[in-house]
């Protein structure tokens, strides 16, 4: 199957077909996507570290919401980064588009379709390529800054 996608990547494809509007349109609805992510979780941080405020927590129910929040923000976190994968991809396409080059274009266009899956790792974990700066990026450390401050305020009022 993956030889056939390669295959195609001529004037004639299905895939010279997809429009520079409908990339720009997927680039910004994804954009949509990543920055609704980013409201509803500062909605579940905010309720996690205020869960039971002005009370003391058992330990029981405050390490079951502090487990139950990591999972949402690991799940989360990788969300996000299969959204900025999935960015970068569709700005290569349109950056090959301004420039006019069509074969970098299909090839980008290709790529940038070939997984856009929003289940699994993202691509560079995938790949195996996480650098240290990848990991540590804005999104990672604001995304990980967050989550120490909540579970901090969650935790001092476990008894």
């Amino acid at each position: 199957h993956e030889s056939t996608i390669d295959n195609t990547l001529d004037a004639d494809s299905l895939l010279s077909k997809i429009e520079l509007p409908k990339i720009v349109d997927l680039i910004v609805s994804k954009q949509t996507q990543y920055y609704t992510l980013w409201a509803v979780y500062t909605a579940v941080q905010f309720a996690a570290g205020n869960y039971g405020f002005g009370h003391t927590l058992s330990l029981v129910n405050g390490l079951a919401v502090f487990f139950g929040v990591w999972a949402f923000n690991l799940g989360h976190l990788n969300f996000l980064l299969r959204c900025a994968d999935q960015l970068e991809k569709l700005r290569t396409v349109l950056i090959a588009a301004l420039d006019n080059n069509n074969e970098k274009y299909q090839s980008a266009l290709h790529d940038a379709f070939r997984n856009m899956s929003e289940v699994g790792l993202s691509e560079r974990a995938r790949q195996g390529c996480y650098s240290r700066a990848y990991f540590w990026n804005r999104t990672t450390g604001v995304h990980l800054f967050i989550d120490l401050c909540a579970s901090v305020a969650l935790l001092i009022r476990v008894s």
